[in-house]
This record gives structure tokens, sequence and C-alpha cells, in this order.
């Protein structure tokens, strides 16, 4: 598996270990305390380790991100599982966490009915995820040349169809700029993959490229941009 591969990877990525989506989380939560909080399709563990809360758990479907992890902020509680089947009781967890990962999940009507059964009632759902809209259907194209795990980045309407049972009670967008060799080079990919993932932004249309505000220097793409969404919901009845 290409996570379990590069977990250093994405432990030290600038796209995972920093940025405006984890302080905007941080000054969100200020001063709350969690008695139990579950991280879905954790990673490296850099979103659990933001939050306050007595007891965690992470859960990712890679071994070696889980290893990864546990050994670089001290985690004691890591599962191996999929984000579908989580082997967890009804009602067990105050707040679950799952943060860029959603769009690897081929299930997501199922995905939300695991989060919602787990949860306690009132508790949080915090989802972070790339959003699309009108570059929807070239930037999922990409991302599939890039790592065939991707399934789908999703529109604002459609994750909130997703979510049943759930209220919303915070959205926030914001504009992430990636560095194109570190966010190809992710991975691992052979040379030839490479130039295709390359190849695919220099093909884009004008407008696309503005909407993604590719950067391109002596023919080579330097960055682009994409859209993540902040969903802060809340688990009703039922």
């Amino acid at each position: 598996m290409g996570f379990d591969k590069n977990a250093w990877n994405y432990l030290v990525s600038s796209d995972h270990r920093v940025g405006e989506d984890l302080e905007f989380i941080r000054v969100y939560f200020k001063g709350l305390k969690f008695e139990k909080l579950l991280d879905i399709a954790s990673g490296a563990g850099h979103f659990a380790n933001i939050f306050d809360a007595n007891s965690k758990v992470i859960s990712d479907i890679s071994l070696n991100m889980l290893k990864t992890a546990k050994k670089h902020y001290g985690f004691e509680q890591v599962v191996r599982c999929d984000a579908m089947n989580l082997p967890f009781k009804d009602n067990s967890f105050d707040i679950a966490t799952c943060r860029i990962a959603f769009h690897h999940f081929r299930r997501p009507f199922e995905f939300f009915k695991e989060v919602h059964r787990i949860l306690k009632l009132k508790a949080f759902f915090v989802l972070i995820d790339s959003i699309v809209d009108i570059d929807d259907k070239e930037l999922n194209r990409i991302e599939k040349i890039r790592d065939k795990t991707h399934y789908k980045s999703h529109t604002v309407e459609e994750i909130l169809s997703f979510a049943k049972g759930f209220r919303l009670i915070s959205f926030h967008t914001i504009f992430k700029r990636h560095n194109f060799e570190e966010w190809a080079a992710r991975l691992s990919p052979d040379k030839d993959t490479f130039n295709r993932i390359e190849n695919a932004f220099l093909e884009l249309n004008r407008d696309i490229k503005n909407e993604l505000k590719v950067e391109i220097k002596d023919g080579k793409v330097v960055s682009y941009t994409d859209k993540k969404g902040i969903f802060i919901f809340q688990r009703l009845g039922g």
C-alpha cells in the first residue's frame, strides 16, 4: 500500500502537519476537553494531536501510519480498521474527527452512518476535506493519476446529503496552496507518473488553471491551490 510505504512523507508533509484548518479548529474548540475522542483515518496523527481529551483513539487502515503516529505523538490507543467498519460500540465517543481522508472513501453514506453509530447524542463530528465545484471533473481526474486510492472530492452539497442524523453547526472554507513537487512526489511515483501528473496540470484550459491558481515557471508547475471545507457537525438522535 502506498501509504504504508510513505508514512514518513505524511508525517513531514507541509499539507498535513500545519495549516489554517488546524488553527481554525484549535481556536474553535479552545477550552473544551473531551472525555473520549476517535480520529478516523488518522494518518500520521497531526489532527488528533491538537485536541484536548482524556482518552484518544486513533484509527487507520495503514499499519505504518499508526506506528508513525504512535512513535511521534505517543498515542497509546491505535486501531487498524476500515473507516466504513469501525470496531467500536454504539455511543462510545464524545467527538470523532477525520481530516484529509474522506475523498478515499468509496461508500460515503456508510461512513457517516458508522460515525453516527459510535458517537454519543449531541457529540461532535469534525470533517475536513477537499471540496470542489466547477473544477471537480479535472481535479478529481488529476488526483486519480497521482493516487489510485483517490475516489472523489465532493461538493459541499454532496457532503451535506451524506450527513443524515447530523446537524451542521459550523462550516468554513479555506484555500490551500500546495507545493507541486512535494505534493506530487508524496507517494513516491516513478518518473513517468510524476510527468503525467505535471502534464495534466499544464494541459488544463485557462479558466481551470485560473480557478486552481496554477503557478508555472519555465514550463514547470510550481504550485496549485484547492479548497478545503471544514465541517463541524453535531450528532442528532435516531
